[in-house]
């Protein structure tokens, strides 16, 4: 886990803004504004990377008689849920509507003493359970964390978890954020800070591991292998 603040990149983005530096700021607001950017670059790296590894195993309560469940706080996307005695299958909200299998187009009514089958709805909020838990029963989740707090406006004190190295592409990310408020050819012009953030991302998973099978890549539709170290 890092130490640096995100207040110490966002001087760096007011800077690549030509901001005035310090708080609040003149036309990019920086707890509000600025901060918001940094996070949503961590956030987002963290996705395209799969590092820092924020995995996270709790005990969660299911609320009784609710096919809709509220994710924990903090969540930023489930991976697993163990019932009271096994794993809870994962399947999809499309599978629940259009394949159904043990149960009928009514299934949001469904109830029973533990659910069998969980399913993700987006990126944290809400998740589903089928059948609903007819009482309140305790399950443990496994998910991945955000990097950072839910509470907004963020202070500066929170702290980036990637390498120093990586700094850049955040403030890149987040300067490019920040600039779609300019709107018209300025935010344009901010597209190749962009495009210089994909670029280190995909060569920070190359850095992390050169282990992996599937790394990401700008190609759309398909996955992109490291190319294979020459031998003399």
């Amino acid at each position: 886990m890092g130490t640096t603040p995100i207040s110490t990149l966002g001087v760096q983005v007011q800077n690549r803004l030509e901001e005035t530096t310090g708080s609040p700021g003149i036309f990019w607001n920086l707890p509000n504004e600025i901060y918001s950017g940094l996070v949503e670059a961590m956030n987002d790296l963290l996705i395209l990377v799969g590092r820092p590894d924020f995995v996270v195993n709790q005990s969660f309560t299911l609320t009784a008689n609710s096919i809709w469940q509220q994710a924990p706080q903090n969540c930023l996307l489930i991976t697993d849920i163990q019932g009271p005695t096994s794993p809870l299958w994962r399947v999809s909200l499309f599978s629940m509507d259009y394949e159904q299998a043990s149960w009928g187009s009514s299934w949001e009514s469904d109830t029973a003493t533990t659910p069998l089958r969980w399913f993700p709805i987006g990126m944290g909020g809400l998740f589903g359970v089928h059948p609903a838990p007819l009482t309140p029963i305790s399950v443990n989740i496994t998910f991945v964390a955000y990097p950072t707090s839910d509470t907004w406006p963020y202070s500066g004190a929170e702290t980036v978890p990637f390498h120093n190295e990586f700094f850049e592409a955040i403030e890149q990310y987040a300067a490019h954020y920040a600039r779609i408020k300019e709107i018209g050819a300025e935010f344009k012009e901010s597209m190749a800070l962009y495009q210089a953030y994909l670029t280190l991302a995909e060569r920070m998973t190359q850095i992390e591991s050169r282990k992996d099978s599937l790394l990401f890549s700008r190609s759309f539709g398909g996955t992109t292998g490291l190319n294979p170290i020459p031998k003399r």
